[in-house]
Parts: structure tokens; sequence; C-alpha cells
């Protein structure tokens, strides 16, 4: 499998590989757009006396791997919503502020559009874009069912985006990757990539930050993140783009979820130094899956 090429960056490869085999647990979020969220935990604990709220989230809670929260009735009202653990991160990093101008480039299936919506109060602009068509209605589901009323959905190659007069505040840019870091999902990423595939996606990634760090105004922020562990992916992206002027801003962990910093180098590539600013979720780490994350302040 394509993991055991990274045993020499992890602190502990038998825990890693483990951790990448075992089932992911099930996340969902109170939604405050609905209920007030107090009274939506009132309603978790009593359809799941097991859900465990996220240290580090106290407004979303873990559930045993059986539960189906998607037949209960505050999730058809749009009170709750589930997402990946580790994919919450990347959202809450952006800081979206009411009355914001916000891009999310590469939106589908929708869950980090709503965390964006959910911070900015519904208010303000917030641009929901991907370039699959067929990926719009999954967007427009979740928005509608979440009460979201301040976003727009466009479609479109997120590398060629339109400028806005005066530029984005904050975009997010969670870009399309060989998705290693879902191996605990049904479904996820199992197989090897194959590095043709790789060079073909690390050039997608690089064009769409750069364009990403060209719309956002001076001074503003680029929230750069994928689901795989590949260095090429990641921290070499951050290097590709170094041809626009940025920054890579310090994260601080939030209390009771363990970030590991980026790589400052692979397989003879050194990257610039501010890539350990970055962060690595690694599985074994906080039971969750895969993800990388970055920073970026537009500027030199």
């Amino acid at each position: 499998m394509s993991l055991q090429r990274y045993l020499d960056v992890v602190d502990d490869a038998d825990a890693f590989l483990c951790a990448a085999e075992r089932p992911l647990p099930r996340v969902i979020w109170a939604n405050p757009l609905r209920q007030d969220p107090a009274k939506t935990a009132e309603e978790v604990r009593r359809l799941c006396p097991e859900a465990e709220p996220l240290a580090w989230r106290p407004d979303a809670w873990r559930l045993p791997p059986e539960v189906k929260p998607g037949r209960w009735v505050p999730w058809m009202y749009g009170r709750v919503h589930g997402q990946e653990e580790a994919s919450l991160l990347a959202a809450s990093l952006v800081d979206a502020q009411p009355g914001e101008r916000i891009l999310d480039l590469c939106a589908a299936p929708g869950g980090k559009t709503a965390g964006l919506a959910v911070a900015m109060a519904d208010r303000g602009t917030l641009v929901a874009n991907d370039r699959s068509y067929g990926r719009l209605s999954a967007i427009r589901r979740v928005l509608d069912r979440l009460g979201v009323t301040c976003a727009a959905v466009t479609c479109g190659n997120g590398v060629h985006f339109p400028a806005y007069p005066g530029g984005y505040d904050r975009i997010l840019v969670d870009a399309p990757c060989t998705c290693e870091g879902t191996s605990r999902k049904p479904g996820g990423h199992q197989d090897v990539t194959s590095e043709r595939y790789r060079r073909t996606i690390v050039q997608i990634q690089t064009a769409l930050l750069r364009r990403a760090l060209r719309l956002v105004r001076p001074g503003g922020r680029v929230v750069y993140s994928t689901c795989t562990y590949a260095p090429e992916e990641n921290e070499a992206v951050l290097e590709a783009a170094s041809t626009e002027p940025f920054t890579i801003e310090p994260v601080v962990a939030p209390a009771g979820l363990r970030l590991a910093p980026g790589l400052p180098a692979w397989q003879g590539q050194t990257f610039r130094p501010d890539v350990v600013n970055a962060v690595r979720l690694w599985p074994h780490h906080n039971d969750t899956g895969g993800f990388f994350v970055a920073v970026l302040k537009q500027g030199a």
C-alpha cells in the first residue's frame, strides 16, 4: 500500500499503519443557523447517549460507528451535519467573519462551505465554486438543509476563476488530491498512486493555489488543505507556489487536538523555512483521517 512510503516521517510507524486501517469515527456538529447549539446538544444526548463531545470543539460529537445520524429528525431539519473531524480544522482556520467576502474554490460536497457560512453568521458574500457540474447539487442540498442564505454556488475551473473587484478577504483551497488520508472511510483510498497521476494532480494544486493568491486582497488569508500525506502535494506545492508572495502563518493547536508540523524536506528536496508552520494530522494522533493544512497571508 502507498502508505508505506511515509514510515520514515511518522513518529510511530506501527501505530500509523494500524490507525489508517481502523474504521473512522462518525462526527457531527451543531448548526446554530437552525437552532441554539445547547438545545441541539440535548437532542444529541437523547438520541445517542454514547456521543462524545470533541475535546477541541464542544459543539461537535463523535458517534459510535453503528449510529446513523442521517436518519435523525435533527439531521433532516438541518440542526446537525456530519463531517470528518480532520476536515473541520481547515474551515475553522479560514477564520471567516460576518460581512466578509469569502471564496471556497473547490467546494464540493459542501461541508466546509457550510462551516464557513456558520462562522460568518450567514452574513456577507460566500462563493462556493466547483469545476464539476454534477457535484453542484450536493453543495446546494447541504446549504439548503442547513439554512445558508449568504452563499452563491458557481461552476468553473478554479485555475481560471474570475477576479472579484477589491479581492476576497479569505479563500479556502481544499484542493483535489490523491486522498491517501481517506483510507479509513468506507470506499476510501487504498490503492498505490501512480507517479504519473500524482504529477498531474500536483500541477493542478499548484495552479489553484497560485490563482487563490492572486484573487485574495492584499494581506488577505488563503488556507490550503488536502486529505493526503504526500509531501509532493503539500509542502512541495507551497514551495512551487512561492512565485506569488506570501508567508505561512503559524497555527496554534486547539486544546485537545495534536498537530504535527510541516516537513522541512522530502527525498532530497528542501522546502522554504516557514513550511514548518503548516500542520499535519496523522490518524494515530487524534483518531482522525489524514490531513494537511497551511494558513497563508498574501504579500511579502
